[in-house]
Formats: C-alpha cells, sequence, structure tokens
C-alpha cells in the first residue's frame, strides 16, 4: 500500500511529505476512538456507556478527530518512511490535520533528513600510538601525591616560606571615595564590598587560588607579625587601589610521611608493604594512560572521519547538539551544588562559543550512525545492563527505577544510541588496535583521582 502522495526538497537536508490515510482506515479508528467515548460518557438521561453512538460522535467530534489523528499520524509517518526509505534526524514537524468520517486523511509532514554521503568501504585511519607503560618518575609522582594527600600541618616558630600554612587575620581598608554614613553604621559591613572588613585567613602560600600579593607579602612574617600592603581592584570599570593589613597568628609547614611498610599497609587492605604500594600506583598510572591514549586513538579517528567524509548539516541539528551540551553542563553544575538561578550563567554566550564544537560532534555522530547501520552494529544486552549498572550507581538509585525513568522519556533509545556510537568507534579503534593493550588496574587504588 502506499501512503506517500508527495515528496519534495524544501531546503538543505529539508523534506516535505504528503501522507494519505485511506478513508476505511479513518473511519475504523474514528468507531474504535468514538466506541472509547461512549465507555467513558456521562449524558443526561442515559446510563455511562449506553448513549447512542450517533450523540456521542454529535458531542465530541472535535476531541474525537483529535485523538484519531493522534492515533493515526504516527503510525502512517512510518509507513511513509519506510516506504520512501527517509533517514530522520530530528522527529518530524507535522501540519494541521482535519479529521472528516468517509473521507481519506492526509496530512504534510516536514522533516530533516540527513544529507547524501557515500561512505566507502575503508575502515583504516592513521592512529597515533602512544607510549602506555608507566615511567619510574610517574609513578614517583603519583606517590608523592599520596604523600601529600596524607599530610599534616604541625606549627613552626619560624619565618613563613612558600609551602607553608599560615593563619591569621586581614583587614580590607575602604575604597576610596567610600561614604560610610550613607552605607550605613558599622565598619564590619561586607554586604558592600566598598566598605571596610576584616575575615580570618587559613592559606598556603603559593597556592594557585590565593592572591598573589597575600603569598609575597606573608612570606617572611613570623607569628605575631604584620604587614600591609595595596591591590588594584575594579569598581564600576574602574582601577582603583585598595589598601591591606595582614597579621600572622600562626605558621605552620608540611610534614610528609615516611615511605614505609608500616605506613603503606595503613593505606588499603590489598596493600601491605611499599613494593605492594608501588605496584598498586604503577597500575593506576598505566590505566589513566591506556586511557588517555585511547583518547587520543579516539580524536584523531573522528577528526580523520569528518576530514574523510564532509557534509552539511541541518541547523537544527547542531542547534539541538548544542542544546544538549548546554544541559549537560548545567546538570554538572548542579550536582556540583551551584545553584544555576543565583549564578545567571550567560547562557547566550555560552551557546554560541559551544555551536562550533557542537557541529563537530553532530557531525561525528552522523558518520558514526551511518557506519553502523551499514556495517550492522548493535550495543548487545549487555552492554546496555553495565550501562545502567553504572549510570544507576552514579545517580545513587536502582537499576530497574532508572529504566523505567528513561523508558517514559525516551532516554533509553538515547542511551541505545550512544552505546551503538561506541560500539562503533570501538571497531574502527580495532582495525589499527596496538597490541598488548588491556585497561584497568590490578588492585584498588591508593590515591583519589579528582574530577
Amino acid at each position: 500500500m502506499t501512503v506517500v502522495v508527495k515528496k519534495r526538497e524544501i531546503g538543505l537536508c529539508r523534506q516535505e511529505i504528503v501522507i494519505e490515510v485511506p478513508a476505511e482506515e479513518v473511519d475504523a479508528e474514528y468507531l474504535r476512538v468514538a466506541r472509547d467515548y461512549r465507555r467513558r460518557a456521562r449524558l443526561d438521561g442515559f446510563r455511562k456507556g449506553k448513549a447512542p453512538l450517533d450523540l456521542i460522535r454529535q458531542r465530541f467530534a472535535e476531541a474525537i478527530g483529535e485523538d484519531v489523528s493522534e492515533r493515526l499520524a504516527p503510525r502512517y509517518w512510518t509507513l511513509a518512511r519506510e516506504e520512501e526509505d527517509v533517514h530522520a534526524m530530528l522527529p518530524p514537524s507535522v501540519g494541521p490535520v482535519e479529521v472528516i468520517p468517509g473521507q481519506p486523511l492526509r496530512f504534510t509532514v516536514t522533516v530533516d533528513v540527513e544529507p547524501e554521503v557515500e561512505i566507502g568501504d575503508d575502515r583504516s585511519f592513521e592512529l597515533p600510538q602512544p607510549e602506555t607503560d608507566p615511567t619510574e618518575a610517574e609513578v614517583d609522582e603519583v606517590l608523592e601525591q599520596v604523600r601529600l594527600e596524607r599530610s599534616t600541618w604541625v606549627p613552626v616558630d619560624r619565618a613563613a616560606a612558600r609551602g607553608d600554612r599560615v593563619r591569621g587575620k586581614v583587614h580590607r581598608a575602604a575604597m576610596p571615595g567610600y561614604d560610610e554614613q550613607a552605607a550605613g553604621d558599622g565598619d564590619d559591613n561586607d554586604d558592600d564590598n566598598r566598605g571596610p572588613a576584616s575575615h580570618d585567613i587559613d592559606l598556603e602560600l603559593g597556592d594557585e587560588r590565593v592572591w598573589p600579593e597575600l603569598t609575597d607579602n606573608l612570606t617572611g612574617l613570623s607569628a605575631g607579625q604584620t604587614a600591609t600592603f595595596e591591590r588594584v581592584e575594579q569598581e564600576d570599570n574602574i582601577e582603583r587601589q585598595r589598601r591591606y593589613d595582614v597579621e600572622v597568628h600562626e605558621v605552620l609547614e608540611r610534614k610528609l610521611p615516611d615511605v614505609d611498610d608500616d605506613w603503606a599497609g595503613g593505606l588499603a587492605a590489598s596493600i601491605g608493604s611499599v613494593d605492594d604500594l608501588l605496584e598498586n600506583l604503577r597500575s593506576q598510572v598505566e590505566a589513566r594512560k591506556i586511557e588517555a591514549a585511547r583518547q587520543q586513538r579516539t580524536d584523531a579517528l573522528l577528526d580523520q572521519l569528518r576530514e574523510r567524509y564532509p557534509v552539511d548539516l541541518p541547523e537544527a541539528v547542531v542547534e539541538r547538539e548544542a542544546l544538549q551540551m548546554a544541559r549537560s553542563y548545567a546538570n554538572n553544575l548542579a550536582r556540583q551544588g551551584v545553584d544555576l538561578e543565583q549564578q545567571q550563567l550567560p547562557w547566550e554566550q555560552m551557546m554560541e562559543e559551544i555551536r562550533p564544537q557542537a557541529g563537530k560532534r553532530a557531525h561525528a555522530s552522523f558518520l558514526l550512525d551511518r557506519i553502523a547501520r551499514e556495517d550492522g552494529i548493535e550495543p548487545t544486552p549487555q552492554d546496555l545492563e553495565r550501562a545502567l549498572e553504572v549510570m544507576a550507581r552514579a545517580r545513587n538509585t536502582h537499576r530497574g527505577r532508572l529504566r523505567r525513568e528513561l523508558e517514559r522519556d525516551g532516554g533509553l533509545e538515547m542511551l541505545k544510541i550512544e552505546l551503538r556510537r561506541d560500539r562503533t568507534v570501538q571497531a574502527l579503534l580495532e582495525v589499527d588496535a596496538p597490541t598488548d593493550q588491556s585497561a584497568g588496574a590490578r588492585e584498588e587504588p591508593a590515591a583519589e583521582e579528582e574530577g
């Protein structure tokens, strides 16, 4: 049965398709919907479900017509898509639909479709082969990180140096021209950052998060000593000098633990000696380097794939990718406890900055989908269950509950698409895969990873 009446190109990768539903199918669906309404309708003078069908058709004509169109349009769009071999990149836009019993139903669908591109049989790429064996220097660096994480701070009776910790107080002078009486009484009104204020400080000299002026002026001071410095600050886009007075209450130095078997054995149940610790850290470094190498190879693969098959994608596809990236960024901020409403992030500027990267990602996703379709690549049920398990742990929920939530909002299908793309990337990487590369640390890591 042919359901497509007319199809025409109306722009870059955009088609307009006129679809027709036979009159007998319209009437059959109309009858089914009308009977559903009769079963639920309560009309004066009739018991529930017993009103005449003609009266139901008359009373609920508009609502019945809407329900019929909502049922038939998706069904016949699917038939039309299969009939014309349409590969839609976005959900279609359906024009107005008017249902008239006894007549065929025609409606128009506007859809963004895949651009024409011929994917060749060549699946090989020139990919980097980064070194993944850990060096002694890299292992030593991670060992120092572990020692830093488990270091202690002890007070010292000497002048502070870079790397020391200083506790004390900082007094902020008012900005030039500040009117204390107009701002309210009280010398410690920190609600107005133009006025004077005092704060306790507890900071590490040389830390990149600390003002350089503080590090410079606290270096060389001992407990009980003070210093004064000026710092350039902006007020209403005007640079002004502001004075600060600092006083040192205590200087502390970092004490690193000795690397011996007793200390190593207290880090994890699986570690009993320094040798065990070094082997653990070596495995950790190797796992990181293997993952970094895989990412380098993936990036190179996608770059070459885009270069090999250039395409012009519909703008709506790139816009959707940019929105997804922005939502992902916002969700990450929210998980970190950032109040997005108070932050008032510049979303329009962010979208403009994201759009070029979104175009590259959409381009790569399109090509991976095409290759997956041509090569018959699909994720396995095990792939899906593993992904759900990881997501459930990250969200602190049950896998079954997560699956139901994803099924309700269409997220499960999107997850399957992402898994298929991952499978496709892996298949392409394996064409030029280096030998003897298996990721994963052999022991539970002793050092915590950031991010």
